[in-house]
């Protein structure tokens, strides 16, 4: 009876009331949408952030493998047996490069430079007691070889992880 009295008559009064609720049930309806279209950007955002976690994981680990391995041998002349590990890490990471676009010119330095460096890899030493002195000069030759492309792989490394650095605060 009081809806039919309201219906039929409606006052100033009721007119006032029923906007003013439909004024508030739709602003408060836009500031739901507004909100929920935040959140889902935040979600996918995250969610983004987990994959790309995911994969640059992989290639930031072997790369501190090989940044340990590399140190290991570090002032020290390192024959072909030595620099297996070496060759091994570097083959794993030349393998994740199709996966990673992000840093993938970083990583193909990082395996060039590692290649480089194993193909300055020592002769086995001579089982003799002495060496001619052409050969010792020549063993430090290519000792001083060795350590220079030592040290061009520790900087390939160092800027393949300071790319993935950069791309995880992004």
């Amino acid at each position: 009876m009081l809806l039919s009295a309201i219906v039929a008559e409606p006052s100033d009064a009721t007119l006032i009331a029923t906007g003013v609720s439909s004024f508030v049930v739709g602003g408060v309806g836009a500031f739901t949408v507004t909100h929920h279209r935040k959140m889902f950007a935040w979600i996918r955002k995250v969610n983004r952030r987990d994959e790309e976690a995911v994969e640059l994981g992989v290639p930031e680990k072997a790369l501190g493998l090989l940044f340990t391995e590399v140190c290991r041998l570090s002032n020290t002349p390192a024959y072909a047996a030595d620099l297996v590990e070496v060759t091994r890490i570097a083959n794993e990471i030349k393998g994740r490069i199709k996966n990673t676009e992000d840093i993938r010119p970083e990583l193909q330095e990082v395996v060039g430079c590692a290649k480089d460096y194993v193909t300055t890899a020592l002769p086995e030493p001579p089982t003799t007691v002495r060496m001619p002195v052409a050969d010792m000069r020549a063993h430090l030759v290519q000792a001083m070889k060795q350590e220079s492309a030592r040290t061009a792989l520790e900087c390939a490394i160092n800027a393949a992880e300071q790319r993935i650095n950069t791309l995880r605060r992004i």
